[in-house]
């Protein structure tokens, strides 16, 4: 018999590396959230970048790919997966065992990458160049982790989140100063771009800490469930393709004009708005009055002496303008329509005829070819 000591038998499983998210409760919390309440704001958040004519821009096909409308079939694929990542939250040593939730993050893997690579060419191709600000959103994880790692050995985990309470907020302050109080349309480009390639990570992490600590047996049922995701993956990316050109075809042929309202209300009874017909530099056909015409001169006579609030004025005119000019759809409402803005009109000739006497011939040359 021998008398040397049986070294004790240790399940791999229970010497498991590290788990691929952080302990802490709140922690855990704050990467369910993420997870779950990102992606659905991102989707939502495209419609900011929505195209508003055929451009024919290979950005503008990208980007209604990513439009809820086109992505509806993949949302199934995505709640899956998205569940199958809380269970591994919440019970990482019961739920990493099933084949069932190991599937699903292997599965958000391909559909966090696909989005990832939708993201990075329409950032490439956007005339707005928003590739210069993909860059630095997508290696933010890979500085932060490396910066508080070296911050934790050097102070304590209190002092670095201290340090953090203070330091986000400062940043957040200094974007407000160079974007000119635009954080909010900021910060939405932002977690668009952020949330794919953020999530891809998160599922790429967990997904090798599976398949390191795991077993991951092949079978023929595992089989069949795997081919009949891929089936719903390819019939999604049919569907998708084809509303992206469905989504593409509603848009407007032509640029739509850019004093919504004021064009509107030009449609109403000639005699009561005074306006004409003309023709426009590009051949178009357009009605016209010099209600139209000044409040235009008005707006290039602001863009010239302060483009910083021409912009942000403009954007928000963008947001309610179309809308309400969508809803002017007879002369009568053109007429209201006219009487409203007339108040702006005569505020706006009174500001003009103080700087340019003239404004009244230059204003009649507006739209006119």
């Amino acid at each position: 018999m021998s008398l040397e000591p049986v070294p004790e038998q240790i399940d791999p499983k229970e010497s498991s590396a590290v788990l691929p998210f952080p302990t802490a409760p709140w922690a855990r919390i704050l990467y369910g959230l993420f997870v779950t309440v990102l992606p659905v704001f991102s989707f939502w958040a495209t419609d900011l970048l929505k195209p508003e004519w055929q451009n024919g821009e290979l950005s503008s096909y990208i980007i209604l790919l990513l439009f809820p409308q086109a992505s509806i079939l993949f949302f199934p694929l995505l709640a899956y997966s998205i569940i199958c990542y809380l269970f591994l939250l919440y019970m990482p040593d019961r739920f990493s065992q099933s084949f069932i939730v190991r599937a699903g993050i292997d599965t958000g893997i391909l559909l966090a990458l696909h989005y990832s690579i939708a993201v990075l060419l329409y950032s490439f191709y956007s005339t707005d160049s928003y590739i210069y600000l993909l860059i630095p959103v997508w290696i933010f994880p890979f500085v932060y982790s490396r910066l508080h790692r070296l911050a934790v050995s050097k102070w304590t985990i209190v002092k670095v989140n201290k340090a953090l309470f203070i330091l986000i907020p400062s940043a957040l302050l200094i974007v407000t100063l160079l974007t000119r109080g635009g954080v909010p349309f900021f910060a939405m480009i932002v977690l668009i771009m952020a949330a794919p390639f953020w999530s891809f990570l998160l599922a790429l992490r967990a997904a090798r800490w599976l398949y390191k600590n795991y077993e991951t047996k092949f079978t023929l049922p595992r089989g069949l469930g795997l081919t009949a995701w891929l089936a719903a993956y390819v019939a999604a990316w049919r569907f998708d393709i084809l509303k992206m050109y469905e989504l593409y075809s509603a848009l407007p042929p032509q640029p739509p004009p850019d004093c919504y309202i004021a064009t509107a209300a030009a449609r109403g009874h000639p005699h009561f708005v005074h306006s004409k017909t003309v023709q426009r530099a590009d051949g178009k056909l357009m009605q016209v009055n010099a209600q139209l015409q000044l409040l235009k001169c008005m707006e290039l006579a602001l863009m010239a002496i302060n483009p910083h609030m021409h912009k942000r004025l403009r954007k928000v005119y963008d947001k309610l303008g179309k809308p309400l000019a969508h809803k002017i759809q007879n002369p009568f409402m053109a007429d209201i329509a006219y009487l409203l803005l007339s108040p702006f009109e005569w505020l706006a000739r009174l500001i003009l005829k103080a700087i340019i006497p003239n404004i009244d011939s230059i204003s009649r040359k507006i739209y006119i070819k």
